[in-house]
């Protein structure tokens, strides 16, 4: 173990940069268990990777505030010191520091929540790793595996330490693209909390949030089956002869309560979610609808370029509510009828409110997260005269 943990910076830093392995992630629980000191430890770096953006010019000041800290946690009184030979000299150059960073920049505060909640002893069978992405931020991992997940805003994945031995299954709620790495003999099982879906080697996005009546899986590339399935059965497999085989470019939509669709087909800011015209109903499965899906656009949000086309406001104002943390508002129910079409790269909530003014007659107020959406009437007269 003495040689293991004269890596542990390596392993720090693998983690942070989403690419730690099952075996470095066991080490790393370990580290942290046995003293006070190295949890410290960890807490210094992580401050200093999620709040400082490195560049090749302040690199070097960055590795001297490390020296500073490590000297300040090895070198305290004789009482306190961890027994354990101290980790190696920190030496990382700008171009892997910049990569840390731009995670960080990505990954907001998640990362640091993982730690900690993930259980300090690998003995126990139902330990488990849990990723949660806060709202304004998105985040890609790396299973044990070398399935890649990318994860949006207010969303949450976990799985049994154990992940890769036996089976490959994670839990899931909010959205997710998945790049699942190949292996026949374990078929990849996301489990949300109405549905399954199972895969091999494909890539498919998954939008299940909590507050939404439906949950959506869209298939890339590749193959899924989904099965519906109810609150008390999530976790119980899959019956692959009552299951919906996907074919890529193809989207299903499963409603989780069918009385509420019915009742509630416009959305609200609050998170309902839309019933699309465009997707329609399965024979045999009344609360499952399919439809050809632009890929592309459908799973922009993981992209530099966000396209939204033909958008309802009441529904661009729960994915705005999540994408820039804040809490939108609509104050008149005559701008759910406007849908809006842009592309959305490095701009600001501010930004786009500006740019939606010049195609519909909205009235913007932003104050301390809370944004009020309201129609500008004298706008709407003109957009009437107009058009």
């Amino acid at each position: 173990m003495k040689e293991e943990y004269s890596k542990i910076d390596d392993i720090i830093f693998s983690f942070l940069d989403g690419e730690i392995t099952e075996n470095e992630m066991h080490i790393l629980q370990e580290w942290l268990a046995e003293d006070v000191l190295h949890k410290n430890y960890f807490r210094q770096i992580y401050k200093i990777w999620a709040a400082t953006d490195i560049t090749n010019e302040n690199a070097s000041e960055v590795e001297k505030t490390l020296e500073k800290i490590k000297f300040q946690i090895h070198n305290s009184s004789e009482e306190t010191k961890p027994k354990r030979t101290p980790a190696k000299q920190i030496m990382l150059n700008a171009g892997k520091w910049a990569a840390v960073v731009f995670l960080s920049l990505c990954a907001g505060a998640f990362i640091y929540s993982r730690i900690i909640k993930s259980p300090s002893s690998v003995s126990n069978v139902n330990a488990y790793n849990e990723i949660t992405v806060p709202f304004g931020s998105k985040s890609k991992i790396r299973l044990p595996d070398g399935t890649e997940v990318l994860l949006n805003a207010g969303s949450k994945l976990s799985y049994n330490l154990d992940y890769g031995k036996k089976l490959r299954e994670v839990e899931f709620s909010g959205e997710a693209y998945f790049k699942v790495a190949k292996q026949k003999e374990k078929p990849f099982i996301v489990h949300t909390s109405q549905a399954n879906i199972k895969a091999l080697g494909t890539e498919f996005n998954v939008k299940a949030y909590p507050n939404e009546n439906t949950i959506e899986t869209i298939l890339v590339e590749g193959s899924v089956v989904v099965n519906k399935t109810s609150v008390n059965q999530v976790n119980k497999g899959l019956n692959d002869n009552d299951a919906i085989v996907l074919k890529p470019g193809q989207k299903l939509q499963i409603i989780k309560n069918p009385l509420e669709a019915k009742q509630d087909i416009t959305p609200k800011p609050s998170g309902k979610a839309t019933v699309n015209n465009d997707l329609k109903p399965l024979e045999n499965h009344p609360d499952m609808r399919i439809a050809t899906s632009d890929v592309q656009i459908e799973t922009s949000w993981k992209d530099k370029r966000w396209i939204i086309r033909g958008t309802s406001l009441a529904d661009l104002a729960v994915l705005f509510s999540r994408r820039f943390n804040v809490d939108i508002q609509m104050r008149d129910s005559v701008l759910r009828k406007y849908k809006f079409s842009g592309m959305i790269e490095n701009e600001t909530l501010e930004e786009v409110l500006n740019i939606m003014k010049y195609t519909i007659p909205i009235s913007c107020k932003i104050d301390k997260g809370k944004v009020t959406w309201s129609i500008d009437r004298q706008r709407e007269k003109d957009y009437k005269e107009a058009y």
